[in-house]
């Protein structure tokens, strides 16, 4: 997050979050400093602002926020980073898209089988998506997926994100998240970032960049409709996908295997030539 200083009476910065704690630390900026970020309606002493309150070890007492309920603490008594949730709305997205992304190169006659096997195709494909997210996290705090599972992100004082930080979030999740949502990097990216929210109490994206996840309950119902979305944009690739792959695989087939793989032809969508 870049923050803004009033310093001998003229506008200084952008300054990054990090770079304004250090100075907190080593006694460079009292609690009554001017700052201003986007997000904030007006300027704020640096001490009433949560991102940075915790770096000023003594000086007045200030009143404890009430403690969080019980069902938002891990076992170890630290804020619930809601691994599963945020797991399962990133794919959801990532999935819902690649849905749209494949019906789309069909409905406009590309070949899908030449794209299938274009590797720099295949690893940029998700670039579009990360766009919109930026968008989506700046102007409504959630994506489909977040929104169905109850999630929003914010600044660390409750603030929105503007639009550049969300393009930076965007950007790092892309990178070291998904690993571009490609094959095994994507499994060994979200492999590392699990262990690294266990480590630091929220992915390294929030941590950088001085965000926070926020959480409301959720029933059933969500869930339920999260397992039909999956199910419906796993249809849509197998209709449009199916076909391409399984001609890879035919010359391994057993003759059963290759009858049943015949029968499915029904279920591809045809051929645009």
């Amino acid at each position: 997050m870049e923050i803004w200083l009033i310093i001998n009476g003229k506008r200084s910065g952008p300054y990054p979050d990090y770079e304004i704690r250090g100075r907190i630390e080593h006694g460079e900026m009292g609690r009554d400093e001017m700052v201003w970020h986007e997000g904030l309606a007006e300027w704020t002493p640096v001490g009433e602002l949560e991102l940075f309150s915790k770096s000023f070890g003594g000086g007045r007492a200030k009143a404890l926020p009430p403690p969080l309920p019980t069902g938002h603490l891990d076992k170890s008594g630290q804020p619930n980073p809601h691994l599963g949730r945020r797991f399962w709305a990133r794919w959801l997205d990532l999935m819902g898209f690649s849905a749209l992304w494949w019906l789309g190169m069909y409905l406009s006659g590309r070949d899908i089988e030449v794209a299938m096997a274009n590797m720099w195709l295949l690893l940029s494909m998700y670039m579009p998506w990360f766009a919109i997210e930026s968008w989506l996290l700046h102007s409504l705090g959630w994506t489909p997926g977040k929104w169905l599972m109850g999630l929003r992100v914010v600044n660390e004082d409750g603030s929105a994100l503007a639009l550049k930080p969300a393009v930076w979030r965007s950007l790092r999740v892309m990178v070291t998240g998904v690993g571009f949502g490609w094959g095994l990097l994507a499994v060994l990216c979200n492999a590392m970032s699990w262990f690294t929210t266990r480590r630091l109490g929220k992915p390294i994206w929030d941590h950088i960049g001085g965000h926070k996840v926020v959480a409301r309950d959720i029933g059933a119902f969500p869930i339920l409709a999260m397992i039909f979305a999956f199910q419906f944009f796993l249809v849509i690739h197998f209709c449009v996908l199916g076909r391409y792959a399984m001609k890879h695989q035919m010359d391994e087939m057993t003759p059963e295997q290759r009858k049943i793989a015949e029968q499915w032809e029904k279920i591809y969508f045809p051929e645009r030539r």
